[in-house]
């Protein structure tokens, strides 16, 4: 104070201050990061929750799904939670434990790159797996085909996979692999064929061919002549190849429209 008035020439040394601004603004900072890790933690306990619900597991088993889980998560651009929800969805369909981390892989890597969510990619698989009694050892291959077919076809793999289910127990009734029920499933749906009303009619058809094989009866005489065959032709190109026999077929019908 100089004859009542503030001497502003006063030097404040502000060093510390703006230290210990910085020092807070740091600590407030880390507080944030594990207060965010903690809850992505506890969230991610709550996922997994749901895989030990569903999975006959030991403890060591599980031990090794969630790190599996959590290394799938560096792998994929999909969250640790949702890949939790795809193990869990495993358990419900009945894969085995020692398959749900592959499976789940690729039923997550087609919802990353398909018009398949992973869930949807999930039940719809393994459902047609149950059906045809596919090995659960071969997921990564089905999905692989799944995709190539959406590639190379006009129509889609939600489409396909819908119609490989619809039609798999009468593919598998009369003896077609896998590969060929995905690859008439990728045909149909391509021609713009309706999964539920088009897999159950070409379910009935494959059946009657069967059944005319089977008892020789005035029916094979008709399959036979459409798709260019005598009847017995046809009727060891089904028991043969059942798949080459219904293509023959349908050929024949398409001849027979021109």
């Amino acid at each position: 104070m100089t004859d009542g008035y503030l001497n502003f020439d006063t030097k404040i040394n502000t060093s510390g201050f703006t230290s210990g601004l910085k020092k807070l603004a740091g600590a407030l900072a880390i507080g944030a990061t594990v207060k965010a890790a903690v809850k992505a933690g506890m969230s991610f306990e709550s996922a997994f929750a749901g895989v030990r619900k569903t999975v006959d597991a030991t403890a060591e088993q599980l031990a090794g799904l969630k790190q599996g889980i959590r290394d799938m998560a560096k792998e994929l651009p999909t969250s640790a939670n949702e890949i939790a929800g795809v193990a869990e969805a495993a358990g419900q369909l009945g894969i085995e434990t020692d398959n749900i981390l592959g499976f789940t892989k690729t039923m997550t890597m087609l919802g990353d790159a398909t018009n398949l969510t992973a869930e949807q990619a999930a039940t719809t698989l393994a459902r047609f797996a149950n059906i045809t009694g596919m090995s659960q050892d071969n997921f990564d291959r089905l999905g692989s085909s799944v995709v190539a077919l959406g590639n190379n076809f006009a129509t889609t793999e939600a489409e396909i996979a819908d119609m490989a289910q619809n039609i798999a127990s009468a593919g598998s009734q009369v003896g077609m692999s896998e590969p060929e029920i995905m690859g008439f499933a990728a045909a149909l749906s391509s021609v713009g064929m309706e999964a539920a009303a088009g897999g159950t009619a070409i379910s009935k058809l494959v059946k009657d061919m069967q059944l005319a094989v089977e008892t020789g009866s005035e029916d094979l005489q008709q399959f036979a002549n459409v798709a260019g065959m005598s009847a017995d032709e046809f009727s060891k190109a089904f028991r043969d190849n059942a798949a080459n026999a219904v293509t023959k077929f349908f050929t024949g019908l398409n001849d027979t429209e021109r």
